[in-house]
């Protein structure tokens, strides 16, 4: 068994999408302004403050983010189980920062994975985004268009994790931007995890996932520490 972290750094004003705040980290007491509360030289401790977006770095949304009815789960009614399970990586590289990643484009994908989508699945979306580094670059993405979401719905996947700031696509043109993969998700119940670091790797495997999130009542997601667990011996 082996442990690959599919997590992104957060960090003091990491860049995020224009709706939502910064992180703020900052130090909160230093050793030296606890040692001397404690009138002690022989231990001392220290602490960090944060605030920032329960959609800060990888996290995943809750059906609340996109769905004011009645009924929607905040991240703490959603069952566990839901953030644990067997995964599988595409390959949708090829498609163009900017672009819809297609039906056809994860039918292919899949073809070339020898792998097969079953019941209850995650599948991760490699794009190499998140080895951008420009902001220019990083805030434009390829994202999943309607009839690609409905037929991972379809096939009864249960989250789509995407390397991008979101599983929809982001152009600079796009005013106001549409969110066609979410309102499948929304509709259809499927999760989403966004921001993920995906390796190599992973790029056509099997493997177990997990991104549990922190219980934060009502919020609308939550920051993970995502996970893959590979068996490296199958």
């Amino acid at each position: 068994m082996r442990i690959v972290d599919l997590s992104q750094e957060i960090y003091h004003r990491r860049p995020v999408p224009g709706s939502q705040m910064p992180p703020a980290i900052w130090t909160h007491v230093t050793h030296e302004e606890s040692a001397a509360q404690l009138r002690t030289t022989e231990w001392s401790f220290m602490t960090m403050g944060l605030i920032m977006s329960d959609h800060c770095g990888t996290h995943v949304d809750a059906f609340t983010h996109l769905d004011p009815r009645p009924g929607a789960e905040a991240i703490h009614e959603i069952p566990l189980e839901r953030f644990y399970g067997s995964a599988i990586c595409l390959d949708v590289s090829g498609v163009a920062a900017g672009a819809c990643i297609t039906r056809a484009d994860l039918e292919a994908a899949l073809a070339r994975s020898g792998q097969q989508i079953r019941t209850g699945d995650a599948v991760l979306l490699y794009s190499g985004h998140s080895r951008k580094t420009d902001p220019a670059e990083v805030s434009v993405f390829a994202g999943l268009d309607r009839e690609a979401a409905e037929w991972l719905a379809d096939r009864g996947v249960n989250n789509i994790g995407t390397e991008a700031w979101s599983i929809d696509r982001r152009t600079p043109s796009e005013v106001p931007p549409r969110y066609p993969a979410h309102m499948v998700c929304r509709d259809r119940k499927m999760l989403n995890t966004e921001n993920l670091a995906i390796p190599l790797e992973l790029i056509n495997r099997r493997f177990l996932f997990i991104c549990l999130p922190l219980k934060i009542r009502g919020a609308t997601g939550s920051p993970v520490r995502a996970i893959a667990v590979l068996d490296d011996a199958a």
